[in-house]
């Protein structure tokens, strides 16, 4: 089936670190509606790689040419699994076991040969290895794990309107919203005709 790519805009890119980007990787995470999801094909993984620059466009066209069928199911494996990780952080609770697993377990795919490595959060692989759909999802996984050992817990936030994820780095502490022109300016909206 061949769908419409995704338009990656900056403020899809609110999470502060590429694993909360990942997870944010859909357009509601509070209340989803039909059409919710925003990694459709790996054309749209692909060019999620460039938009988060964390690839160039020659790598990333190699992302956009996956024909593994279960590629895409794989990485939304890998960006749920984030995003349980993640929410229930934020969330103070702890994270859900099931989940680091199956990270460790995408992770350990890319490891086991050498094609998959990070270079502070960059992938860092060959040419030929970003059109492997192992080395592409254990990449992803291998960031998400690396957040997981180094992000501010304190300071991992999940937005009250969308739950999307990102860090606070506001000064006080206090960031309420994913974007204060997005949600923040939705919310003030629904108050008010709550209020009219």
């Amino acid at each position: 089936m061949e769908y419409a790519a995704t338009r990656w805009v900056p403020e899809h890119f609110i999470g502060g670190h590429p694993a909360l980007d990942l997870a944010n990787a859909v357009f509601d995470r509070r209340a989803p509606g039909p059409d919710n999801e925003l990694l459709k094909s790996a054309r749209d993984i692909g060019n999620w790689f460039m938009a988060s620059e964390l690839a160039d466009p020659r790598e990333a066209a190699a992302v956009a040419e996956i024909a593994d069928e279960p590629f895409v199911e794989r990485v939304h494996a890998v960006r749920e699994a984030s995003a349980k990780i993640f929410g229930a952080i934020a969330t103070r609770n702890a994270p859900p076991a099931e989940a680091l697993g199956s990270l460790f377990g995408s992770a350990a795919s890319g490891l086991a040969d050498g094609a998959a490595r990070l270079n502070d959060t960059r992938p860092a692989m060959a040419p030929a290895q970003w059109r492997d759909p192992d080395a592409v999802t254990a990449v992803l996984a291998m960031l998400s794990i690396e957040a997981f050992y180094t992000l501010p817990r304190e300071r991992l936030r999940s937005c009250p309107r969308c739950h999307w994820l990102f860090l606070d780095t506001s000064r006080g502490g206090k960031r309420r919203w994913c974007s204060m022109r997005v949600c923040g300016n939705r919310e003030k909206v629904s108050r008010h005709r709550e209020l009219a």
